[in-house]
């Protein structure tokens, strides 16, 4: 019986080491190959649409969702004069966001919509700047995106911005000791999304990227 337990101990330890190499192989591997970050989302180039003068809306027509083309007029503003003014939209696509109802009154400047063109959608994937040299231009990436779990979308590495995308200061903060907390930073890497596979894909959705390592 002893000798039986210690055959079964001796398979399940090979086991295990087994699976750690196994997963040690994996990890480097993966280490190596792919650079991975969970702080990524839908992006796209939005427009505003203000309004040009202190006046009234006497006719808006447009809501959230409206596909409009560039330079359709949307909305109608009375000025102070008595003169009407056509608002229109500045590019084609789809109004994410409108602010304004016919008849209120607006001032000079109030923005009424936000237009975008979700056929232009990229992603923007905040880099720990310990991993961006690891990024270049034209480098390959699998696209994750928590709306769609299971399906994996491609892209490339379009631009890598020059600057901190931290809010706040990017310089290290004051500690009453004296000290200084030292963060690491973040830089936005710019991919494009080559292809949509027929999915309904709207800006700010949370997405995961791994980029394939080309520059060390």
């Amino acid at each position: 019986m002893r000798a039986r337990q210690l055959v079964i101990l001796n398979i399940v330890i090979i086991i295990v080491v087994v699976a750690l190499a196994g997963f040690g192989y994996w990890y480097f591997y993966n280490q190596n190959q792919y650079v991975t970050e969970n702080d990524a989302a839908v992006t796209v180039n939005a427009q505003n649409v203000i309004a040009p003068a202190n006046g009234k809306l006497t006719k808006w027509t447009v809501s959230d969702g409206t596909s409009v083309s560039a330079g359709d007029v949307i909305g109608v503003e009375q000025l102070p004069t008595g003169q009407t003014v056509n608002i229109t939209t500045p590019i084609g696509g789809q109004v994410l966001k409108s602010n304004a109802v016919a008849n209120e009154v607006v001032p000079q400047g109030d923005l009424l919509a936000v237009v975008a063109n979700l056929n232009d959608e990229y992603i923007v994937a905040n880099l720990k700047e310990t991993e961006v040299r690891h990024v270049a231009v034209g480098d390959t990436v699998d696209i994750y995106l928590d709306a769609y779990p299971g399906t994996t979308f491609s892209g490339t590495v379009t631009r890598i911005g020059s600057e901190s995308a931290a809010e706040t200061s990017p310089y290290p903060s004051a500690q009453s000791s004296g000290n200084f907390q030292k963060e690491v930073q973040r830089i936005p890497v710019y991919i494009s999304l080559d292809g949509k596979q027929g999915k309904y894909i709207v800006p700010n959705m949370n997405a995961r990227v791994r980029i394939h390592r080309t520059n060390d």
